[in-house]
């Protein structure tokens, strides 16, 4: 039987091996830091979750039982501590919307208005899902993350995390009918 690469190396990380987890480290941080981001909507809050979440990770790294990917593994505990993060804060948090505000670049002051608004209403409609939907809503819209993973991930059946991601789709929906009305 073939080990995935991810495997290999996290037997090694597993083994107290420095290199093999700063190699983790280097091939996990940019997904996760933009993951995380996306959850907390603060860069210096998601880039302590996500030391919080390697500095886990190599002290729990025994705790590792392969019955789920390396990945989602990894994915798991940055949700966990972004979740207790927020938790503290007593807010639920805001999306960050890259992908939107960087469409505001333009020179258009029209385009940039009615995007920055277009932003904004995102940003407020997803602050009104339950702490499950927007992880759920996040991972499956802007990771690209199968349902398996994200179940795995939550801790949930694949069918409670598609029933996640349609009721927050549903409130987002609601919300921005509701505001554009």
């Amino acid at each position: 039987m073939i080990k995935n690469p991810d495997t290999e190396l996290f037997e090694k990380v597993q083994g107290r091996d420095a290199k093999a987890f700063d190699q983790l480290m280097r091939e996990y941080s940019p997904e996760l830091y933009h993951f995380i981001l996306r959850i907390v909507s603060n860069t210096e809050d998601a880039q302590d979750i996500l030391q919080d979440t390697f500095v886990r990770v190599w002290e729990k790294s025994h705790q590792f039982k392969g019955n789920s990917t390396v990945k989602t593994w990894i994915f798991r505990i940055a949700i966990n501590l972004a979740y207790t993060h927020l938790k503290k804060r007593k807010r639920w948090g805001h999306l960050v919307l890259d992908e939107i505000k960087s469409l505001v670049s333009g020179s258009d002051p029209v385009k940039e208005t009615e995007a920055a608004h277009d932003a904004q209403l995102l940003e407020k409609s997803l602050a009104n899902l339950t702490p499950r939907q927007h992880a759920v809503v996040v991972a499956r819209i802007y990771q690209d993350l199968p349902y398996t993973e994200i179940s795995k991930a939550l801790g949930c059946s694949e069918n409670a995390a598609k029933v996640h991601f349609h009721e927050g789709k549903k409130r987002i929906e609601s919300y921005i009918n509701k505001q554009v009305e």
